[in-house]
């Protein structure tokens, strides 16, 4: 009987720890990562003019890519730039979870 017991209790502990595991971070919001993620979009904002060029050439061919992807790249940086700027001046000031530019960091989404 305690083999069944004890084979029972195993079973039961790896459903519970499967469960747990597989659930969601929680994201905790507040001054640190709004400033954390304005000033990775405030450094990374370059980074928008490959990955647009690469993305719409992806989408279409590299002649699109080199022109209107760059031009895309350029424009998604600057925004990326004053979102950056803007998240480090007023990062004491809730809401802390608003994104304003998506993806919320410029090395998602590839």
């Amino acid at each position: 009987m305690s083999k069944r017991i004890l084979a029972l209790t195993m079973a039961l502990l790896m459903f519970t720890a499967v469960t747990v595991f597989a659930a969601e971070p929680v994201k905790v919001q507040n001054a640190g990562t709004k400033f954390g993620r304005g000033f990775t979009n405030l450094m990374g904002c370059w980074l928008e003019f490959p990955k647009q060029v690469i993305l719409v050439s992806k989408e279409g061919n590299l002649f699109q890519g080199l022109t209107y992807g760059l031009v895309k790249g350029i424009g998604m940086g600057f925004f990326r730039l004053a979102d950056g700027v803007f998240e480090i001046t007023t990062c004491a000031i809730p809401p802390y979870d608003k994104v304003l530019v998506e993806p919320e960091f410029v090395f998602e989404g590839w």
